[in-house]
């Protein structure tokens, strides 16, 4: 079908363009602060802007965040969970 087609088409032009986007992007000379992007960043600090972006985000508000409850607890091994945290507490973790 026609939707399938320009998917596929949008993929392989996306395959032949994908080694150009960074250098294609920085031509345009946008400051990191306008493109609001943890990643790229001209000053390499990508783990602490996406760290600073994640505890300045609106979802990450209100702990548990909404829905948490419902729709992701039901599918966790709280148990492994906990048992893991003891383990990098205690260092135990880094020897396994």
């Amino acid at each position: 079908n026609q939707k399938s087609q320009i998917r596929n088409a949008i993929r392989r032009l996306l395959e032949k363009i994908r080694i150009d986007c960074v250098p294609l992007v920085d031509a345009f000379e946008f400051p990191d602060n306008v493109l609001n992007s943890a990643l790229g960043r001209y000053d390499g600090k990508v783990y602490e802007s996406l760290y600073a972006a994640a505890k300045a985000s609106p979802l990450n508000k209100v702990d548990p965040f909404p829905g948490y409850k419902e729709h992701l607890r039901p599918h966790l091994d709280i148990d492994f969970i906990k048992d893991h945290a003891k383990m990098q507490r205690s260092g135990k973790a880094a020897r396994i």
